[in-house]
Parts: structure tokens; C-alpha cells; sequence
């Protein structure tokens, strides 16, 4: 019996321990990223209080501009209880074809007996680009490209195209414009669509080109290993005119695609 008791009183010491040990570890409980055109904003949480985080990124795609190793690029250090953040770490810059992050943070924790800890999330940066403003009719135009870019099953145009007539007057804005998705090096035709408004003072449109299904400006591929590559061009237009003035807004980008674009 009183071995029994001393085996009872190692295995409570023992569990009373591992309790002690334990919870001498902390960790970050969640970590997400939010990129946008004021810099990428990242949520953290911990189960303990946090003194400072230091902050990596890696670019990973486009593969033919991926970094090698993660590069330091912010530290934050936050008052004293602190464990949920919110911080902008600054700009990754976009590219056409979607360019991809990871982001890892490192934890400091304000109880020094406590290791460090890391996680890791990753985040897509659009690289759009914009042709927008007022010109000599008066009215706001804007045509821009979002992306273009391999989904794993097709090159996809993605981009858009607005206008507002805003000048006061009385005389309508007569709007024209196109979409069009091009296989430069391909035997195949032109993906293109065009549009049209009439706007009178206060009016406006925008046209995108899922107005025409998501997949309609679109080339089905597969951009496997050894498949000839894909030379492409998108293109979007508006054109407004009013009083015998008329102003243009157009953007347009051409690129390669081949199994290197795959994700």
C-alpha cells in the first residue's frame, strides 16, 4: 500500500510538472494577410502576450522573379498585454499575372522564458493597370486590366471599362468601347466584344468582361511541359464623344505564357 502511494505521488508530481512545462510554451493562434493599394495589412493573434514581431516576406510567383530566401522588411513592437495585431507591413508591388507572397511572421514574447514562435501565410498582389480620368470632353472615363494570368486551366483576360457624364450640361455622351483577348502566335480567333451607351448629364456605365461569362475571354490550355508557349494580348477601349470632341481611355498588355506559369 505505501508503495502504492509513493507511485501515486511521482505520477501527480510528474503531471503537476508537464502542466508547469507546458504552458511555458506560447504560440500564434492565427495569421492572415490583406494586400491592397495602400500597403498589405496583417492580422495576428496569440495565446500570450506579445512584444515585438518581425516581419519576412518571399515572392514566389512569377517563378522567373521568385526570391530565393525570405528578406526582413518591418519590425512592429506593440504595448505591453497585446495579443491580437493588426499592421501594415508596407506595398508588395502587383504584377499582371497575379504575383504571390508568402509572409512569415517571428513573435517575441514579452515573458522571456517563453521561445519565440513563426507561422506563415501567403497573399496575391494584383498589378493592374489603369488608363482613367477627365479629358477634354468633360466626362470620366476609365479603362483598366485587372489581371492576365494562368488559372491552371486557361489564360484568362480579366479588365473593365466606365464612364460618367458629369459636365452639367445638356448634351448626351455617346459611348463606344471593345474588349479584346488575342492569341498572337496561334491559329485561332479573337475573343472580342464591344459596347456601347448613350449618357445623358448624371449618367453612368461600366462594362466588364465577365458581363460576358467569366470564362468567355478566355484560352483553354494546360501549359504543360514541352506545349509551345502562349503569346497573348489583352486589350480593352472606351471611347466618349460629345459636341464633335472625342477622348479615349485604353489599356492594353501582351504576354508570354508556358509551363512555367503553373502555381
Amino acid at each position: 500500500m505505501k508503495s502504492l502511494k509513493i507511485i501515486n505521488m511521482v505520477l501527480a508530481i510528474c503531471f503537476l510538472f508537464g502542466m508547469i512545462s507546458s504552458s511555458q510554451a506560447a504560440e500564434i493562434t492565427s495569421l492572415s494577410a490583406d494586400n491592397g493599394a495602400s500597403g498589405c495589412y496583417m492580422s495576428l493573434t496569440t495565446d500570450e502576450n506579445i512584444w515585438v514581431i518581425n516581419w519576412y516576406v518571399k515572392q514566389t510567383y512569377p517563378k522567373s522573379e521568385a526570391d530565393s530566401d525570405y528578406e526582413h522588411i518591418h519590425t512592429s513592437m506593440h504595448n505591453a498585454g497585446t495579443r491580437s495585431v493588426y499592421v501594415n507591413i508596407g506595398y508588395l508591388e502587383g504584377h499582371i499575372k497575379i504575383a504571390e507572397y508568402d509572409i512569415k511572421a517571428e513573435v517575441i514574447f514579452e515573458n522571456a522564458n517563453h521561445d519565440n514562435d513563426t507561422a506563415t501565410t501567403s497573399v496575391d498582389a494584383y498589378g493592374g493597370i489603369y488608363d482613367t480620368g477627365i479629358k477634354e470632353t468633360g466626362v470620366y472615363g476609365s479603362a483598366y486590366l485587372l489581371a492576365h494570368y494562368f488559372n491552371g486551366s486557361a489564360i484568362v483576360m480579366d479588365g473593365g471599362a466606365s464612364a460618367y457624364n458629369g459636365t452639367g450640361g445638356r448634351d448626351h455622351a455617346a459611348v463606344t468601347g471593345r474588349f479584346r483577348h488575342t492569341a498572337v502566335n496561334k491559329d485561332l480567333d479573337d475573343i472580342e466584344e464591344g459596347f456601347s451607351a448613350d449618357l445623358k448629364n448624371g449618367e453612368s456605365a461600366s462594362w466588364t468582361t465577365s458581363d460576358w461569362e467569366e470564362t468567355h475571354f478566355n484560352f483553354g490550355t494546360t501549359l504543360d511541359d514541352g506545349e509551345e508557349e502562349w503569346e497573348c494580348n489583352a486589350y480593352v477601349r472606351i471611347q466618349v464623344g460629345m459636341n464633335g470632341t472625342q477622348d479615349d481611355w485604353s489599356r492594353t498588355t501582351q504576354n508570354t505564357f508556358d509551363y512555367r506559369d503553373h502555381r
